[in-house]
């Protein structure tokens, strides 16, 4: 068998997690994918997988074979496609967080395939930190947070949490005036959140951090926004999560000059994938309809 060959079953092995689910994606036995990567060990003189009864796991050879791997096979298909002059073509493996991919990502994403017709994308919505080598990851979109140094970040765009209320809570329970009168309301909190049960805002001359009784905390940023909408409370909540609800009057910013201070929103991915025209066609077309998108 041709080693490219075995180095795609190997990579789909791994990103499979075992020969039986790999074999049911190739449509071949498990048996036969099982020979291929003993042949692909035997030619190596290292063992790629631990096998045994119950689990599969890859080596440290394994991993950095696999990296190698993954690498060349994407660099043949990028070979192929420039020599079909149709550059942008091929399979996309997208991760971004499961809220912000839902609201944020999939909207442009039927566009994007319009333009590049030849191009498959395989979006991941996942809420933890994936490993963008061994989970077989071309582009992470991460929102906040640090920025790992092994890999390339691309800026989207920029935004801010702000304070909102329905406006039957604000009728009955007042208006807070002032950061400090949050503390006498009651509080809606994205639990994953630096501290669920403070609110940090600035108004661009002062930053303050009120502790706020928390009524109601989850994981879940539409869970915060549906109880706000209810008129259960307070909650400090992206932009461009409530932005149609205050439009409509659904919700009502509370303390319009206060905000927290700027979250940027990157595209990440590995330095193997730098000219990537996929990679490319993805980080541009987000950036411009992040820029367009009022």
């Amino acid at each position: 068998m041709d080693l490219l060959d075995k180095m795609a079953t190997f990579v789909r092995v791994v990103e499979a997690g075992s020969f039986s689910t790999a074999a049911k994606q190739l449509r071949i036995s498990a048996a036969a994918v099982s020979r291929q990567i003993a042949t692909l060990e035997g030619e190596l003189g290292s063992t790629l997988l631990e096998r045994s009864t119950r689990r599969m796991s890859i080596t440290a050879s394994g991993r950095r074979y696999y990296e190698r791997c993954l690498a060349i096979l994407r660099d043949v298909e990028d070979a192929q496609n420039v020599a079909r002059a149709r550059a942008v073509e091929g399979l996309l493996v997208v991760s971004t967080p499961v809220t912000f991919g839902l609201a944020r990502v999939v909207p442009y994403l039927p566009t994007l395939m319009t333009k590049h017709a030849g191009i498959r994308i395989d979006l991941r919505l996942e809420d933890h930190l994936v490993d963008l080598a061994l989970d077989g990851i071309d582009v992470a979109i991460r929102v906040g947070g640090a920025l790992p140094e092994a890999l390339i970040a691309h800026p989207l765009f920029s935004f801010r949490r702000i304070t909102v209320a329905s406006p039957d809570y604000t009728k009955r329970r007042g208006e807070p005036k002032t950061p400090e009168a949050l503390a006498r309301h009651d509080a809606l909190a994205y639990a994953p959140g630096p501290a669920a049960d403070t609110f940090s805002l600035s108004d661009g001359e002062r930053e303050t951090r009120v502790r706020v009784n928390v009524k109601f905390r989850s994981n879940a940023l539409h869970a915060v926004r549906d109880l706000a909408l209810s008129g259960s409370g307070v909650a400090l909540l992206p932009d461009w999560l409530v932005a149609g609800d205050v439009k409509s009057g659904a919700l009502r910013r509370v303390l319009p000059s206060w905000t927290t201070d700027p979250v940027t929103v990157h595209a990440l991915h590995r330095t193997i994938h730098r000219g990537s025209p996929r990679v490319k066609a993805l980080v541009e077309h987000l950036r411009t309809a992040y820029a367009n998108d009022p």
